[in-house]
């Protein structure tokens, strides 16, 4: 056998691994989108179920949030310590492993603990795979590639809604916990395949993680990651939780409002494929900030104008895609930093925005408690929406003044 034929089995070409880690990285993300939307699927199924009201389910659909939360924060303490491969298995397991039990519930507060404890498995999957996607990503092409692999979370949404829907036909609810649980863990065996990250970390994965995110110059680009991030998911929630109400109190019907409404996370799945293959020919900051600012100007003709609804229908996909620059805001939390601090500075610039989720609805609720025309939502949406498009502006200003590759 010639030697090149030896060093082709004992190393396999670059391509091969970035594809391998596109694959694994983005079956995680497909996945985790598919469990995080699985209680609200299955909400409607147990009202009738267990004859109870809507509102006694949001202390579980509120634990899953915060389980989420609590599992960004604890992978980004571990995940710079730690090999991340091992970590993204038992993640991957754990999500799975607690999505089955939750078939077998009888009661919203059983719910409740199980979506707690699932969130968590969820969050630390969700970075793990970003980050790892990150660490292998082709130099020539970074911010394309992870930005790629996030398309995956608006797929999951989107098949997993269809599936869901099925199951709940020809199952009833529990099929949709059980799928939840039994392809992650069919999937986590795969997940050895995956590269581990360089064993030799800089000095900044000893150090306190946190706090090296605003050593060495980071500081203001940690401030700017985590505002945008908060921003964008207030802006995200606030608008999607509420459109539909707002736009039937406008005078369309219930069926119209819906099929506008789903225009928007329609824009934020087209949104990634249209922005990543610029990101790196014309700087990552650059193509975002255009893509925000187009966002933010479709919010505020949602509210400003009465719109032909041919015309409203193309507007909320525009403001989805700016709403999908989410995925851009994590990539730079994840490119902006050595790989020392890599899942300390994704994880709490993710925490940022979740803390941002919860927020949104409950902004969006105030302003209508305030007896507000429900217009009026999108038009104080704009502002938080511009100020985003404005803060990637500064980022790039500043990474490019600091020398770092967009």
């Amino acid at each position: 056998m010639r030697s090149g034929e030896l060093t082709e089995i004992a190393v396999p070409p670059a391509r091969r691994v970035h594809l391998r880690v596109a694959w694994l990285c983005g079956a995680v993300l497909f996945l985790e989108a598919y469990d995080i939307a699985s209680v609200g699927n299955a909400v409607p199924s147990l009202v009738d179920a267990w004859k109870l009201q809507p509102a006694m389910f949001t202390q579980a659909l509120t634990a899953g949030n915060v389980g989420l939360l609590l599992g960004l924060l604890g992978t980004g303490l571990l995940g710079d310590r730690l090999r991340r491969r091992p970590l993204i298995i038992c993640s991957v397991l754990e999500f799975g492993v607690f999505s089955l039990l939750s078939a077998s519930v009888h009661s919203p507060r059983q719910l409740e603990i199980l979506r707690l404890l699932t969130g968590l498995g969820l969050g630390s999957a969700a970075l793990l795979a970003i980050v790892t996607a990150a660490d292998f990503a082709p130099r020539h092409s970074q911010g394309r590639f992870v930005i790629l692999i996030q398309a995956c979370v608006p797929i999951g949404q989107v098949f997993g809604g269809l599936l869901a829907s099925q199951l709940v036909r020809a199952f009833d609810w529990p099929a949709i916990f059980v799928a939840g649980g039994i392809f992650p863990i069919a999937v986590a065996p795969l997940l050895v395949l995956l590269p581990n990250a360089a064993a030799k970390r800089r000095d900044e994965s000893r150090q306190n993680p946190l706090a090296a995110l605003f050593r060495d110059g980071l500081a203001p680009t940690t401030l700017l990651l985590w505002s945008m991030s908060l921003l964008c998911m207030l802006v995200i929630h606030s608008i999607t939780f509420w459109m539909p109400a707002i736009l039937h109190s406008t005078g369309e019907s219930p069926a119209r409002s819906i099929l506008a409404a789903s225009m928007y996370p329609l824009g934020g799945l087209a949104g990634p494929f249209i922005t990543a293959p610029f990101v790196d020919k014309v700087g990552i900051e650059r193509v975002l900030s255009c893509a925000l600012a187009l966002g933010a100007f479709c919010v505020l003709a949602i509210g400003a104008f009465h719109l032909p609804l041919w015309l409203l229908f193309a507007v909320i996909c525009g403001a989805g895609i700016g709403g999908s620059c989410m995925g851009g805001i994590i990539t730079l939390s994840c490119l902006a930093y050595p790989i020392g601090i890599r899942s300390a500075g994704a994880s709490w610039a993710m925490g940022a925005g979740r803390i941002g989720s919860i927020a949104g609805p409950l902004l969006g609720g105030l302003l209508l408690a305030f007896h507000l025309q429900p217009r009026i939502i999108f038009v104080a949406a704009f502002i938080p929406a511009l100020c985003i498009a404005l803060l990637m502006v500064m980022l790039g200003r500043l990474r490019h003044r600091q020398g770092h590759t967009a």
